[in-house]
């Protein structure tokens, strides 16, 4: 047997790994409840809770849990879900040649994402508490401008996220984000709510997402770290005129849907495919 047969063997064992599947599964539901507290954050952004409160970003959701009973059990088992699940994510993305190369590019693109939100929360875990904070990310951002090549890397990296955005809202509005749900599983009731739940919340999400990217492309060109905001930056922001409070309330009640259509998703979702 070759080097590249056994590869492909090994691939496609991890794929069809009852643990693994039941892995990413976890990682979904950890998914949901993130982006629960994500929209329990932007509403208090929202309400304008004091200066003191938490940042509506990945810091604010990791420490709002860290605080709880038993909220560091909770964060261990969130990271290994988010490692689960993009590890089934790139094992899709290399192993199922039912779908273009595109939508496994997407694929692998997500499957790095969940491993990057496996790290960032593992970072938490082990005492690095300024983890996906606004100060973490303008350290990072600056560091990266004052390196060689620093602009072109910052730049790309706020391209491939409105890439990937764009895509998601296309898959969301075509329907192409139930590919790999297992629709035949569902009653009537619970297709009706992946049919709402699913391009309403996707959708959503993307939206919140993709200015995060175009400022990164901005500070990359103008080559000042200031340029560039993250959610929590983006939603205080938009919190100083009525107008924009309103759109911080609808960025909340998007993740709430996106929310709940990961926990569907965590019951019903395929996450060994290629889509």
């Amino acid at each position: 047997m070759t080097t590249q047969r056994r590869a492909e063997r090994t691939l496609q064992r991890v794929r069809s790994s009852d643990l693994l599947k039941n892995i990413a599964r976890l990682g979904l539901g950890a998914r949901g409840c993130f982006y629960l507290l994500l929209a329990y954050l932007a509403a208090a952004v929202a309400v304008g809770w004091g200066q003191d409160a938490r940042q509506a970003n990945a810091h604010g959701a990791l420490t709002t849990v860290a605080e709880k009973p038993f909220g560091l059990v909770a964060l261990v088992l969130a990271a290994v879900g988010f490692l689960g699940f993009g590890v089934a994510r790139l094992a899709g993305a290399l192993g199922d040649r039912s779908i273009g190369r595109l939508r496994r590019l997407s694929t692998a693109g997500q499957g790095a994402f969940y491993l990057l939100m496996a790290a960032t929360t593992a970072s938490f875990l082990v005492g690095r508490r300024s983890t996906g904070s606004s100060e973490q990310q303008r350290g990072t951002i600056t560091a990266v401008l004052s390196s060689p090549g620093g602009r072109v890397v910052l730049a790309a990296t706020g391209i491939a996220v409105v890439a990937i955005c764009t895509w998601q809202v296309r898959l969301a509005v075509q329907g192409g984000y139930a590919d790999s749900l297992r629709t035949h599983e569902m009653g009537r009731r619970t297709r009706r709510a992946a049919r709402v739940l699913g391009p309403v919340g996707i959708i959503a999400r993307a939206l919140a997402v993709v200015p995060i990217g175009a400022l990164l492309v901005a500070a990359a060109l103008t080559d000042q770290a200031r340029r560039a905001k993250d959610l929590d930056q983006l939603l205080l922001l938009l919190r100083q005129t009525t107008a924009g409070r309103a759109v911080v309330w609808v960025v909340a009640a998007g993740f709430a849907v996106f929310a709940a259509y990961s926990l569907l998703e965590a019951r019903y979702r395929s996450a060994d495919s290629g889509d």
